[in-house]
């Protein structure tokens, strides 16, 4: 994970490419300097970014020194290599970065390697999509999903197909990815909704997990059903736990879907009971005392004190769709603008993994 978020930093900090001021001693030898920074890519987690910054402002003449980079015993060094190679472009830096794609023994390396062949295509109109398609198999999911990425931000041919391909036969890990793309595609994304109910059955519960969110995403109604199938026959933990977090993805939830949080709280799992008591107090703007580490008696007292609540008010609940909150009719609670512009607007509780 942190591997992840890492390259994430990386991809942030370079992709558009904002070279930062260098402060080196007056009148260093401009061969020393290079080979001073390209040193420097491998010293420091952060202090690197410098070093690559100045490296892509040197341009040209860096190039050698940073072919020679791709072969450091440091993989930060190479990552911080190759994202400065390939943002200067050059023709003859285009092969190393591909062998760098093929066999760098380091998953996160190949991550950067694939991801910035993005500038040969920009800079050199370089056809970068047969290498991009052959790191959608490499052997670390995660390589795959940056390879996908760009295939999907960066026009592709038939992404589309693309995505189909991958929902009906591929990795787990690129799966998920399709699955996010498709749910940002808002109406179109409802085209490959038979490929997305068809992966609510697969065996691997992430893959269901995202299924699951992608599939309240894209639906137009009956969601509440949905969910309340899905939490009664999966048996993860997580997919379950997903499904409740869905109901705050419905545009305008049933007040019936208080049921499907107390269900949660009567759940085996620890952490579904916890996680469907905290849901519960945000979406009903309501609080009794709930630990589900507790014995079944003192939880089963705990949510009487629920159902007594709702069965005396839930006439007078209705969904406000600034609060994303159930309120009492006619009351007036605090809008953002009354507590200072806030934001509340939102699936702040959606699926996080």
């Amino acid at each position: 994970m942190r591997r992840r978020w890492l390259f994430a930093v990386v991809a942030c900090l370079l992709g558009g490419v904002a070279v930062g001021a260098e402060a080196p001693g007056a009148k260093e030898d401009p061969s020393a300097r290079i080979a001073r920074l390209c040193k420097e890519l491998g010293e420091g987690e952060y202090g690197s970014q410098g070093a690559c910054e100045q490296l892509i402002a040197i341009g040209a003449p860096a190039v050698p020194k940073l072919l020679e980079a791709l072969m450091d015993r440091r993989p930060q060094a190479r990552w911080w290599a190759v994202a400065a190679l390939c943002s200067i472009a050059p023709e003859e830096g285009y092969p190393a970065v591909v062998r760098v794609l093929e066999s760098d023994p380091d998953s996160l390396v190949r991550s950067t390697a694939v991801y910035y062949l993005r500038h040969y295509k920009n800079k050199l109109k370089k056809d970068i999509w047969p290498d991009v398609e052959k790191a959608l198999a490499d052997k670390d999911g995660e390589v795959g999903r940056w390879a996908l990425r760009l295939m999907v931000e960066d026009g592709y041919p038939e992404v589309e197909k693309k995505l189909r391909q991958i929902l009906s036969g591929g990795s787990s890990v690129l799966r998920s990815y399709a699955l996010s793309h498709i749910r940002d595609m808002g109406d179109k994304g409802k085209a490959f909704m038979p490929l997305v109910r068809q992966l609510l059955a697969v065996s691997d519960p992430r893959v269901r997990y995202d299924a699951v969110f992608t599939t309240v995403s894209l639906m137009d109604s009956g969601q509440l059903e949905f969910l309340r199938e899905t939490f009664a026959k999966d048996p993860d933990p997580a997919v379950k736990e997903c499904a409740l977090r869905c109901i705050t993805v419905i545009p305008t939830p049933p007040v019936e879907c208080f049921e499907l949080f107390i269900q949660g709280m009567e759940s085996d799992d620890e952490k579904v009971r916890d996680v469907a008591h905290r849901l519960l107090c945000k979406a009903f703007k309501q609080y009794f005392s709930f630990d589900a580490k507790q014995p079944v008696p003192i939880r089963e007292a705990a949510i009487r004190k629920w159902r007594e609540w709702y069965a005396a008010n839930r006439a007078e609940l209705e969904w406000h769709p600034d609060l994303r909150k159930f309120v009492k009719k006619g009351e007036r609670p605090k809008t953002p603008e009354a507590t200072g512009g806030q934001p509340t607007k939102g699936a702040g509780d959606a699926p996080k993994r």
